[in-house]
């Protein structure tokens, strides 16, 4: 590989978001289609995340999805009480741009 097509592809590769980041878009995204009447519980955001992780980090080896998965994890804000799917998809989309 010559140094152009390594400098292009690792600029493209740093334009990318993470794959935590990707996650975390992903579970905002499912949960804007939750019921926006009712508040947001725990196992309905496990479920977002569990599905999300499942489809982004499928063909990675294990070790660096489970690093991913923390990562994303990590990055998960707290349920305020009463918070609709809506308004947390909101607040976790902000927090994704930083990931």
């Amino acid at each position: 590989m010559s140094i152009d097509a390594f400098d292009t592809e690792l600029r493209q590769f740093l334009a990318e978001p993470s794959r935590a980041q990707m996650i975390l878009t992903a579970v905002a995204s499912a949960l804007r289609s939750e019921n926006a009447f009712q508040p947001l519980t725990l196992d309905a955001l496990n479920d977002c995340l569990y599905g999300a992780t499942l489809v982004i980090t499928d063909q990675l080896p294990d070790a660096f999805a489970e690093e991913v998965k923390q990562a994303a994890v990590r990055a998960l804000p707290s349920i305020h009480d009463g918070e609709t799917p809506d308004a947390y998809a909101l607040r976790l989309l902000q927090i994704a741009r930083t990931v």
